[in-house]
């Protein structure tokens, strides 16, 4: 049996989902996590035990050269002989936002607690609820609970699906569509429902962007959330308005306190208002109303 390897990445935001795709294929676990203080993120890997290590070091080699990694962007270890997926899994906590607590199967509580529970599979690290994006919108979702009762949501860049989630057990009778760019998302986010047994009210798809088909009026969201990056959330902004209906809520996250201006301009300019403001370390989260001009 090969010896399991760990493989640590540093790069910037953009490319975690090139690193993480091409990696799944020769580990068990992946972890993401912002290298605090910087604007790179480290993706840590655990290879299978049926992983070659030629073959490990021909896939880091080939992101080596495809993102012009430099020789302190990345390592590769032999780790000693330990349980390595347990202790990967321990070394993901719960996590509690409000009324919300997210938390992997491992240390999934025995008896009803009080919260809206949230499984995830802890090696998904990535979209875990960890990053302040994440927790930005569910702090809005719960400030959104105490104000409106939407019966269609839509989840724009679902990640693992946390949010879609969360919407189900706020809103048990909406109807979610989650939607994202990467296929990976689209499959973690089918997993994670399926999990949390809310398939029923969750339908996930790839898609970039807003679906191309445009709903009838009947068929208008009531409520958006967009986790997602400053230029994506400015580029979908026109479209916007012709998923979401007159009267309706969108948030809006994966944005820097340094963007809030410019993101608010344009928004603002076709018709939203803005409502809340949630800022967390450098990260902001809004929540904005459309009313039709």
């Amino acid at each position: 049996m090969n010896k399991r390897l760990q493989i640590n990445i540093k790069v910037p935001q953009k490319d975690i989902n090139i690193v993480s795709a091409r990696l799944e294929s020769c580990t068990d676990a992946l972890s993401t996590f912002e290298s605090n203080g910087t604007e790179f993120w480290e993706i840590n890997g655990i290879t299978k035990t049926t992983s070659d290590e030629d073959e490990v070091n021909a896939v880091v080699k080939e992101l080596v050269q495809k993102l012009n990694l430099q020789p302190t962007d990345f390592s590769i270890e032999i780790l000693p002989d330990r349980d390595w997926l347990a202790q990967n899994r321990m070394s993901f906590p719960r996590l509690y936002y409000g009324r919300i607590l997210i938390h992997g199967s491992h240390n999934r509580a025995k008896t009803a607690n009080g919260y809206l529970n949230i499984e995830l599979e802890a090696g998904r690290a990535f979209g875990s609820g960890s990053h302040e994006s994440t927790a930005g919108c569910l702090f809005s979702l719960l400030h959104l609970f105490k104000i409106i009762t939407p019966k269609r949501i839509m989840d724009l860049g679902c990640g693992s699906g946390i949010l879609s989630i969360a919407s189900v057990k706020l809103w048990p009778s909406a109807k979610i569509l989650a939607l994202d760019i990467d296929d990976d998302a689209v499959e973690t986010t089918f997993e994670n429902i399926k999990i949390n047994n809310v398939w029923r009210q969750v339908r996930c798809k790839h898609s970039n962007g807003f679906p191309r088909a445009r709903p009838g009026t009947s068929k208008k969201y009531d409520l958006i959330v967009a986790n997602i990056l400053a230029q994506p959330l400015i580029a979908l902004a026109p479209h916007s308005t012709s998923f979401l209906r007159n009267g309706g809520h969108i948030v809006l996250s994966g944005l820097l306190k340094t963007q809030e201006r410019e993101i608010l301009a344009v928004y603002k300019s076709l018709g939203f208002r803005l409502l809340s403001r949630e800022r967390l370390k450098e990260w902001t989260t809004f929540i904005l109303k459309y009313k039709r001009t």
